[in-house]
């Protein structure tokens, strides 16, 4: 593992990664980790265990930190992090025996949305155009939303609270936000495979199952995994249990 590589000018906490991987010889599909904390706490050290793992399991892995959206950041500086993380990621991959060209993405809880989000940004010119972030040509393979709150938008006083807390004022009419209403934006067909895992324990399971029927109308491809009892976010905590064992090597066969 190598840690706190910076993948923005400056020196700061929120713009590091790190890299796990083997180093064989061999070169490698690249996952680029997304952590959760409700767009408002946790950072990356928070997936150590799952990013250890997956590099075990023939990835490279980079593990990403953005700027938390409270109180001085919103969700759209995090999207613009995230997609200034993946172009330092392809230009670096090849340092760590990555396949820039064999490129997938996961998030976990809020970070899945941001995932999507990135997703969304390498294939939508209108959306690049409208977050102001410049196209390279890079695509992913296939994403992997992991207890995803892909309906943070729901009519609820909870999700409300949430938002006014994470966007900024009158975000409605910001054009940036109409692209994460995955319910209402036609790209959300553009997206590459994706697998959507949750378990009977995680208190955003709806949210899961919800996104999946999301996809499957808009024709893209995806698989739900929906093993076990690790609650929300257990997938990253207890990789090795038999139940998220079983998902990763499905996720290896299916995906790479």
């Amino acid at each position: 593992m190598i840690a706190d590589k910076s993948y923005a000018p400056g020196d700061v906490e929120e713009h590091k990664l790190d890299v796990y991987y083997v180093p064989d010889g061999n070169v490698k599909p690249v996952l680029i980790d997304i952590h959760g904390g409700g767009f408002i706490s946790e950072d990356k050290e928070m997936d150590c265990l799952f990013c250890n793992f997956m590099a075990h399991n023939g990835f490279v892995v980079f593990s990403i930190n953005y700027r938390l959206a409270y109180p001085d950041f919103t969700v759209f500086d995090q999207i613009i992090d995230v997609d200034a993380a993946v172009k330092w990621v392809v230009d670096n991959a090849q340092c760590y025996e990555g396949n820039r060209d064999d490129l997938f993405i996961a998030g976990h809880s809020a970070g899945a949305v941001l995932a999507v989000a990135e997703a969304l940004l390498s294939r939508d010119e209108m959306m690049r155009s409208d977050y102001k972030v410049v196209g390279d040509g890079r695509d992913f393979k296939g994403l992997i939303l992991d207890c995803g709150a892909m309906h943070f938008y729901q009519r609820n006083i909870a999700y409300w609270g949430m938002r006014n807390m994470v966007f900024p004022r009158r975000y409605k009419k910001d054009p940036r936000y109409k692209y994460l209403l995955f319910d209402d934006n036609r790209n959300i067909s553009l997206l590459p495979p994706v697998s959507v895992i949750t378990n009977k324990t995680d208190e955003l399971r709806k949210m899961s199952y919800h996104f999946a029927d999301v996809l499957a109308k808009a024709g893209v491809e995806c698989t739900l995994y929906d093993k076990g009892e690790g609650g929300h976010m257990g997938f990253i905590f207890e990789p090795y249990e038999e139940n998220n064992l079983e998902i990763i090597r499905c996720l290896c066969n299916n995906l790479v």
